[in-house]
């Protein structure tokens, strides 16, 4: 007894006082975990929770061009009066472009989910260069986006290929403007597709490939149709990595910018109110009007809309089961459950149904032609079923490699045209305009823009690559206090609007260069016409921070995936963590530090948004550069089309030296994670 009570005022005497105590015992014992975190803590920190934080004040206070000079707390404070402004405004542009967001976010999921997870099926069947073919699925993803979508805006041209087609078919009497009016809708809508759906043929190709054949063998033993297998076996293990897929999918679309910036006129200024979404109708409020706490406050709302979908969508999507445990749910309580979910799903759907208002017919059009495609695929495994399967994989083969390699060939061709032969839409060019890739040189400051690319692309890079890699190490292989409230965080900040981070940029660092610090002391400059390597090193914490929650999962997974025996072997022969970080799990973990490294590039060379507002003539990228090819009358599409392709050959290259560690390295994260 005595021993008992002396062991425990032993054990009371030295366990931590305090919080401080206790922080100081976490981080004793856990000092390699945080170690390797910091880094990704303090850019995130820094990058994107601070300005979050300065986002929420900045809506509560009186922001615009009379206080713009002002700290943000000696502006005038106005409590809930731009919340309640932007729920008065509902019914003009703020409404428009809640409905065109939530439309484009729904209809281009539903468009990429359907053609991925057809794509994936056709490669996943058997035949002749099936290699090749899911090779050639790839080339949206690696296409630098902004020149996707400058060539899709090029083929959207009144007097443009699409309509030419149309009208060949005797689909249209009379060209359509796609980028103006109603229409301007479906322009965007087909640049997210196509952009976007090779994500989902990778991850959805990759988890057809760990199904368990026997599963099929036993099913068809028992008589299953194909469409059985495909329901009950084939639909069930795409669950788990189609609902995070799809999660991550909503919130990327809900943020989308570039979409709108590139195809319809290169400018938040002139999307047409068909295709406004929300991100574009903020920012021209910010900084065209420069009403940056009305702004703000329309960010947060955008933002809480996000979060109620996030909780709301987690809730219904949960695992049922959990590996390893023995609980289970009683049926009352999935009674309840389903009672509580359904009445806020119910709710929410009402809501958002006010919302959307005749766009809904938008929508049901698209599901109800989603709906229409699958009975007839349905009726025909019905009637012919070995017919029917070699006909839709034949037919699916030529529609997506058709659907992929048209408007890579327009690309190609266009930029060995001349500019009045451009306009006749032909199919070949009469004369290779080889001129045109000398011109691009002269007209714009291509070079310029390149080096610019160059800097802010491999710094991010290689930024990303350090974080993520130790912070994913650290999150596989470690628990340590925080853990799982930073991996919310995590999660959480995929759903803010970029957008409500760009406002407190632009404040935050103007602010910043005007104190006597920066001005007198150390002169550094980050926002203005003479500025440059303060512009470069913004974009550089900004791209590094933006893309470290997605790598950071992606890291985690795979470490996951890599045996634990393999670190406790070398351990056992006395080597540290580090050194068994360093000589084992690197190497083998290649392939996901690729995928980061090439995600990571990917965004520096097509990001716009940020570099629209926070770079000058000297310090623009390339994603920007590609506008300039212009007169004040038109743009010289010849050389647009040049530019494009040279701006795609870096990244193109950079994929193909990592192209086998790159793939890998997603679908392994993304199955295994």
């Amino acid at each position: 007894m005595a021993t008992t009570l002396t062991s425990n005022l032993n054990h009371k005497h030295n366990s931590p006082k305090g919080l401080f105590g206790m922080i100081r015992h976490g981080w004793h014992h856990h000092r390699l975990a945080y170690g390797m975190l910091l880094p990704a803590v303090l850019a995130m920190l820094l990058v994107l929770f601070i300005p979050m934080l300065w986002g929420v004040l900045v809506s509560f206070r009186t922001y615009d061009r009379s206080t713009l000079s002002l700290p943000i707390w000696d502006a005038p404070f106005v409590a809930m009066e731009n919340y309640v402004r932007s729920l008065q405004s509902m019914n003009s542009d703020f409404m428009n472009s809640m409905q065109v967001t939530i439309s484009f976010v729904i209809i281009s999921l539903i468009l990429s989910v359907v053609l991925g997870l057809g794509a994936a099926l056709v490669g996943n069947s058997k035949f002749r260069g099936q290699t090749v073919f899911r090779g050639l699925m790839l080339i949206p993803f690696i296409l630098p986006g902004v020149v996707s979508l400058t060539t899709f805006r090029f083929m959207l041209l009144s007097d443009g290929i699409i309509n030419k087609i149309l009208s060949l078919l005797g689909i249209i009497q009379e060209p359509l403007f796609w980028l103006a009016g109603a229409n301007s809708f479906w322009a965007i809508v087909i640049g997210a597709v196509w952009t976007r759906f090779p994500l989902f043929f990778l991850t959805f190709l990759a988890a057809l490939q760990t199904i368990p054949g026997d599963l099929f063998e036993a099913a068809e033993m028992d008589g299953a149709s194909q469409w059985e297998k495909f329901r009950f076996i084939t639909l069930p293990y795409l669950r788990g990595i189609g609902v995070i897929l799809i999660l991550m999918t909503v919130l990327w679309a809900y943020n989308n910018y570039m979409i709108p910036f590139v195809m319809l006129g290169g400018g938040y200024y002139q999307v047409p109110p068909p295709a406004a979404l929300l991100s574009v109708d903020i920012l021209k409020l910010s900084f065209t009007n420069l009403e940056f706490s009305y702004g703000a406050a329309q960010s947060i709302i955008m933002t809480i809309l996000a979060l109620v979908f996030v909780v709301i969508y987690l809730a219904w999507t949960r695992p049922q089961e959990i590996e390893g445990t023995a609980q289970t749910e009683s049926s009352a309580d999935s009674f309840r459950r389903l009672i509580v979910l359904g009445s806020i799903t119910i709710v929410a759907l009402a809501g958002f149904g006010m919302i959307l208002g005749n766009h809904l017919l938008k929508l049901g059009g698209v599901l109800l032609s989603v709906a229409v495609l699958l009975v007839a695929i349905r009726i025909a495994l019905a009637l012919r079923e070995r017919v029917a399967i070699c006909l839709l994989k034949y037919l699916g083969l030529g529609f997506f490699l058709l659907l992929v390699l048209f408007p890579v060939y327009w690309l190609v061709t266009c930029s060995l045209k001349g500019e009045s032969e451009i306009r006749q839409a032909t199919w070949f060019p009469a004369t290779l305009e080889w001129a045109n890739y000398v011109k691009i040189w002269d007209q714009a400051p291509l070079g310029q823009f390149f080096l610019n690319s160059i800097l802010v692309s491999t710094a991010a890079m290689l930024l990303s690559v350090f974080c993520a890699t130790l912070a994913g190490y650290a999150f596989s292989r470690f628990r340590f206090p925080g853990r799982d409230v930073f991996g919310l965080g995590v999660l959480v900040v995929q759903a803010f609007p970029h957008v409500l981070l760009l406002l407190p940029y632009f404040l935050i660092f103007s602010f910043v260069q005007r104190t006597p610090l920066f001005r007198d002391v150390l002169g550094i400059k980050f926002i203005g016409q003479d500025v440059y390597w303060g512009n470069i090193l913004l974009l550089i914490l900004t791209y590094t921070a933006f893309v470290l929650p997605f790598t950071l999962w992606l890291m985690r997974g795979f470490t996951d995936s890599i045996p634990r025996d393999l670190e406790e072997s070398a351990e056992v022969d006395g080597a540290s963590r580090i050194q068994a970080l360093w000589q084992i799990i690197l190497p083998i973990a290649l392939p996901g530090i690729a995928t980061v490294a090439i995600l990571a590039f990917n965004l520096g060379w097509n990001e716009v948004l940020f570099s629209s507002v926070l770079t000058n003539p000297a310090t623009r990228t390339l994603a920007l550069g590609i506008q300039d090819y212009r007169t004040d009358l038109d743009v010289l599409w010849g050389l647009t089309m040049a530019a494009g392709v040279i701006i795609s050959a870096p990244v193109v290259v950079f994929f193909t030296a990592l192209q086998r560690y790159m793939v890998s390295g997603l679908t392994a994260g993304a199955v295994k994670g």
